[in-house]
């Protein structure tokens, strides 16, 4: 098993460069670019596993993301990067998907739930990084085909030094859910619109669905009261493959208004399916990014768990 630490690619300029005699224009290179990595992991076929690594991301002073980009190999059915306090440990060691996130205990940085992705944050919003930040990779691989594959994937920030960034408001992840999920074998199953008061004085710029394997359809409404769908601001039909949308307008709640969400699935399996994080159970969630930062923002059938909600 081989493992690729994060790096910091502008940081060993030498090992990213062209093996040719033609170099890379100094002007192309991103100095500021923070790529977190893992694998290849060795997936066998039938199996479904996570993994966590812990590593420096490699900023040695503080720092602001203005754009990331993701690139996933064939197997990751999510990964998420998060910023932690725990010490080093390179070596993938099995973990529980999504703890960080549940328990409040890391800081997600970005959820990868799609093979490729790429935004910037609007001018005038960034995500802050301290200094010489430690990064816990979760890494949620499932190998559905008949051979053994090697699990990677990375996430690729985007940053400026903090000191000389121009003036902008501290942006941060909002993660909402509805685990209320009982699907009959044969059988489609819809939670209907779950609706959620978000924190006042705050905007909404970039939002995202997460479904697994069942799911036929993800809904996001901007809601000034619980049944308002007049507004609807992402629907993603393939679960696979949800949309990063940019909202413009952004969302802006006042304390009184939130979103709705609504998740749909078919069963074409002869198990009931109920809420779970394998990849075989079923989730419905709605994240995205959210200014100014209160901290991570997790509501949970209506029950908001973390800094950021009412």
């Amino acid at each position: 098993m081989r493992l690729f630490a994060v790096l910091a690619c502008a940081m060993a300029l030498a090992a990213c460069s062209s093996s040719s005699s033609t170099q890379t224009p100094a002007s192309t290179i991103d100095v500021n670019a923070l790529k977190a990595s893992v694998g290849p992991i060795e997936v066998p076929a039938g199996i479904e596993t996570t993994q966590c690594i812990v590593v420096p991301l490699g900023n040695k002073e503080d720092v602001v993301i203005q754009s990331i980009e993701v690139n996933l190999m064939p197997g990751s059915h999510h990964l998420i990067v998060y910023a932690t306090t725990e010490q080093e440990r390179a070596e993938p060691l099995n973990c529980a998907p999504f703890t960080g996130i549940a328990l409040g205990t890391d800081i997600p940085l970005f959820f990868a739930n799609k093979a490729k992705a790429e935004f910037a944050f609007p001018d005038g919003i960034a995500q802050e990084i301290a200094a010489n930040q430690m990064v816990k990779i979760e890494a949620h691989y499932i190998n559905t085909g008949a051979t053994t594959i090697q699990g990677q994937g990375t996430v690729t920030f985007h940053t400026l030094p903090k000191a000389t960034a121009p003036a902008y408001q501290p942006t941060n992840f909002l993660f909402w859910g509805n685990t209320h999920i009982d699907i009959a074998p044969s059988a489609s199953f819809s939670t209907g619109p779950q609706f959620q008061i978000a924190p006042a004085g705050t905007h909404l710029f970039l939002v995202t669905t997460h479904q697994h394997h069942f799911g036929t359809r993800a809904r996001v409404w901007a809601s000034s009261k619980e049944g308002d769908l007049s507004t609807p601001i992402a629907d993603d039909a393939d679960w696979s493959n949800p949309a990063w949308k940019m909202l413009s307008p952004q969302v802006a709640f006042d304390g009184t208004n939130g979103l709705s969400f609504q998740c749909d699935w078919t069963n074409t399996s002869t198990k009931q399916v109920s809420f779970g994080e394998s990849a075989l159970d079923e989730m419905c969630f709605v994240g995205g990014y959210y200014y100014p930062s209160h901290g991570l923002s997790l509501c949970v059938n209506g029950q908001c768990r973390r800094k950021g909600t009412n």
